[in-house]
């Protein structure tokens, strides 16, 4: 993988997670936690956005299946920094929402990216 690829892989996954902290800043507190189903269907349909972007990022740099674990690591670990540095802050960084909104933000997280971690296991397509 070269520097550029690293560079791609790498902002693209801090991009990836603005925008979901932005999502969820705007609406967890309000929306989200409202009721369990629709937390947990905004929280799929995240995580499918973000494994989009990886594997949309993967096949723009021509990575080989068998060798995005490495991308991988760069994409989430950003977001994994960032994430934590939000938790440990997240009544400075999100004051107007619950204390026990952290627990939700944090398995939200997870869930994006074991979701994105899963996908390097994709097999590729078998032709007939």
């Amino acid at each position: 993988m070269s520097k550029l690829d690293g560079l791609a892989f790498g902002g693209t996954g801090l991009a990836a997670w603005s925008a979901a902290t932005l999502f969820y800043a705007a609406f967890g507190g309000g929306v989200l936690e409202s009721a369990f189903w629709f937390y947990a269907l905004n929280a799929f349909a995240a995580a499918a956005a973000v494994t989009f972007a990886f594997q949309a990022v993967a096949r723009l740099t021509h990575t080989p299946r068998r060798r995005r674990l490495f991308p991988m690591l760069m994409f989430s670990t950003p977001g994994l920094v960032a994430g934590a540095l939000v938790v440990s802050r997240y009544g400075e960084v999100m004051p107007t929402t619950d204390p026990v909104s952290v627990g939700r933000y944090g398995a939200f997280l997870v869930v994006l990216y074991v979701a994105v971690a899963a996908s390097i296991f994709e097999r590729a397509p078998h032709k007939a």
